[in-house]
């Protein structure tokens, strides 16, 4: 009985042990900063452009294949999609991912 009873105590113990374990928060960078918010030099188009563009060239790098195999067909042919998309390839062409907000216009 004594036995139990210990068992329950410590079982009892264990989940009010983990359940107030508190996690460690993530750091986090100044958003703002880094963002640029209020920057309306490029319209979404060009942002979106600029991130697929960017991550194509990243994937290409790692697993092979052909760019223009990524590019949006829907987009393909707007001015501001396209030198969104040009940039994002080039700034991101050695396979390291950079943010449009800290890459600096041609």
């Amino acid at each position: 009985m004594k036995s139990k009873l210990a068992l329950i105590g410590l079982v009892s113990l264990s989940v009010l042990g983990c359940s107030s374990m508190t996690l460690e928060p993530k750091p986090t960078q100044d958003v703002e900063a880094y963002i640029g918010v209020g920057n309306v030099e490029y319209d979404s188009q060009y942002h979106f452009g600029y991130d697929q563009g960017c991550k194509s060239a990243i994937t290409v790098k790692v697993d092979g294949g052909e760019l223009a195999a990524f590019k949006d067909t829907t987009l393909d042919g707007l001015d501001s999609f396209d030198e969104g998309w040009n940039a994002g390839t080039q700034a991101c062409q050695d396979g390291m991912s950079r943010s449009m907000y800290t890459v600096t216009k041609p």
